[in-house]
């Protein structure tokens, strides 16, 4: 619901992560002070929500999705339900914990596991059951009513637990236990590090994979699992074998924090190890937890500092670093704040390891790490690293090898989006996606001559090489810093003979407020990507109308969708046949190096004919009923099914 009106930026979901942990905050401050005091009035907070049903959200529509904007809307438009939500798990509790019965006077820490277990459902759920199958309109209408269940829900437990006047006197009172503050210091730091690598996790996969709801998912499933975990009953022994590697964890900590670019399966290793990490500081939070007379104030204080964590990585960390280095600093925080526990670690306890001793050791692995980061920095050439709101951009000097002479790359996360010979001889000959003869520059240059043009990402600016001295182009970027790296650490722009044009913000929020009575655009290029992905919002029905609004009756749109983990290009075609559009897609790819880099691309026009000089090259292929790419719905503001996008499916409606 947000997207259409902030776009897609990595940190729009950071921000609102930031933003629900304040609301848990919100209400679990209210399950302490509060809600044991007022009893069954509690039913009328439940009852509060319903004047923010059904569940939406609208704003004025901001570009440049600033935090401040964004937050507000949050907060104004749907705190409630999330507030009252948010206090269950501890009103349930203290429910529970005051209850006349024997059974309910047992510990009621195992129910925040099985609260925890039901939000990871409704987490899961929601990329594989509900988004495939339901569109956002459907998905607030339906939610609204299951609100109205949980109502009656909550209502039956507080029949089922309330005190009754004859068993009063039984009842154990409230807050009569006392809490070191140095205990109370521990739960902070345990859940404000814990917090902090949950959003650094999080930025470490987006940053590569694209700022996508499935990618949200995972690390904060893996997140509530590790509460499951350790507040169940029974203790699983995976948490006794992990409490005795913390600092091993540590380490690959490090080593990760500095190599997650080389892989895919990198980020499976990068999300056992937050798991890893999850279940020792959780852990600790258990072995920590107080009489049942102080839960609220144990769950006060874990909300406290999962804000901390949140709001330190969402808004600090992007001023301070210019690299992910939150995570490997949450790590290590994780770790540290695990240090004086009875279970963690034990090999670092042992007697032969006298004071001097572990002194030794813990330098010597330390300049073991630095070492590591010095030698991989040196063996990927050398790097420079710019951070923003907007991620993480690396630039890297590459020496000469082989037949290849020195050149320049622009990197986000490990997916290269531009590149530049070094040889001022050769600077002005454009390589990677963006060659000469490649399915890019094959499919531009169809436009007509002269034209105004639209690129919708910048990158190094490798496309302006393109165009000619009497035409005319408009780069739309929403991250300012690429812009700069394209002046700064880039020619391609300079050394145009084009007029451009660079204008900030997200791509389609500033198409849509563009005069409808400009020149349209004779050649519109989608060449966005937030890691290796379009940002979904990019490539809806709702996208598609408003690029067809400023394009010439013969103009062509492009969209470039190469990466390593989704096929959009099933989404273009379902879009593309729905609004009556001709289509070319490429069908065979060349084989890629760092000068010709293969593509994949779909390109859109309203007139056949416009495509005929791509049809003739054998890589190109109609898009249509032979094209061997799967029918799908076609994605809208209302509805996204990336799991089909992901798997190459129909799965989904």
């Amino acid at each position: 619901m947000v997207t259409p009106f902030f776009g897609g930026a990595v940190h729009v979901w950071a921000v609102s992560l930031m933003v629900f942990q304040a609301l848990l905050l919100a209400g679990y401050l209210y399950a302490h002070l509060v809600a044991p005091r007022i009893g069954g009035w509690h039913l009328i907070i439940v009852l509060m929500p319903i004047v923010q049903l059904p569940l939406s959200f609208s704003s004025a529509v901001a570009p440049q999705a600033p935090i401040a904007a964004l937050t507000f809307g949050l907060f104004s438009q749907i705190s409630l339900p999330f507030v009252v939500l948010s206090s269950t798990a501890v009103v349930a509790q203290v429910w529970w914990y005051r209850t006349s019965t024997a059974e309910s006077l047992s510990e009621p820490f195992f129910l925040y596991g099985v609260s925890n277990f039901g939000a990871m459902v409704g987490l899961l759920g929601y990329p594989f059951v509900i988004e495939p199958f339901l569109g956002v309109t459907a998905q607030r209408w339906i939610w609204s009513v299951i609100y109205l269940a949980y109502i009656g829900a909550t209502a039956l437990t507080w029949l089922m637990l309330r005190p009754r006047r004859e068993t009063r006197s039984v009842i154990p009172p409230a807050n009569t236990d006392r809490v070191a503050w140095t205990v109370v210091g521990r739960w902070l730091a345990l859940s404000t590090a814990s917090s902090a690598l949950l959003v650094a996790t999080t930025n470490v996969i987006a940053y590569e994979v694209g700022s996508i709801s499935l990618i949200w998912v995972l690390p904060l499933a893996l997140y509530l699992g590790s509460f499951i975990v350790v507040f169940a009953r029974r203790p699983i022994g995976l948490v006794r074998v992990l409490d005795a590697y913390a600092i091993e964890i540590a380490i690959c900590a490090l080593i990760f924090g500095r190599i997650f670019f080389l892989g895919i399966w990198a980020i499976a290793g990068v999300l056992i190890l937050f798991f890893a990490l999850c279940l020792i500081a959780n852990r600790c939070l258990y072995l920590l937890r107080p009489p049942s007379s102080q839960l609220t104030a144990f769950y006060l204080t874990i909300a406290v500092g999962g804000l901390i964590g949140g709001m330190v990585v969402s808004l600090v960390a992007p001023v301070a670093f210019t690299t992910v280095a939150e995570f490997p600093i949450a790590a290590l925080a994780v770790v540290a704040a695990s240090w004086r526990s009875n279970r963690i670690l034990r090999w670092w306890r042992l007697p032969i390891l006298k004071g001097g001793m572990r002194f030794t050791l813990l330098t010597l692995l330390t300049v073991a790490c630095i070492g590591f980061l010095v030698v991989a920095d040196w063996v990927t050439g050398h790097s420079q690293h710019f951070r923003n709101f907007y991620g993480v951009k690396t630039v890297r000097d590459m020496a000469a090898k082989n037949d290849v002479p020195a050149y320049r790359t622009l990197a986000y996360g490990w997916t290269i989006h531009g590149a530049q010979f070094l040889n001022a001889a050769r600077r002005d000959e454009s390589v990677t996606y963006y060659y000469h003869g490649g399915a890019l520059q094959q499919a531009a240059s169809i436009r007509v001559h002269p034209s105004r043009s639209a690129v919708i990402g910048l990158g190094t600016g490798a496309s302006a090489i393109w165009f000619e001295a009497n035409e005319h182009v408009d780069f739309y970027e929403i991250d300012p810093g690429i812009e700069a790296l394209a002046r700064e650490r880039f020619t391609y722009l300079k050394d145009s003979v084009a007029r451009l044009e660079v204008i900030i913000g997200d791509a389609r929020l500033n198409f849509a407020a563009r005069d409808r009575n400009a020149e349209p655009y004779d050649f519109i290029l989608v060449d966005a990507f937030s890691g290796d992905a379009i940002p979904t919002h990019l490539v809806t029905q709702e996208a598609l109308d408003v690029y067809l609004s400023h394009l010439a009756a013969d103009g062509v749109i492009v969209f470039h969708v190469s990466n390593r983990f989704y096929d959009l290009r099933p989404i273009i075609k379902a879009i593309a046949l729905r609004r009556g559009l001709s289509g070319a897609v490429t069908v065979t790819l060349d084989r890629s190096n760092v000068i010709h880099t293969s593509s994949s691309v779909v390109v859109l026009a309203r007139q056949p004919e416009r495509l005929a000089p791509l049809l003739t090259e054998k890589r190109w292929s109609a898009l249509g009923r032979d094209d061997n790419l799967p029918t799908i719905a076609p994605w809208t503001d209302d509805y996204i099914n990336m799991i089909a996008a992901l798997r190459g499916s129909g799965y989904g409606r």
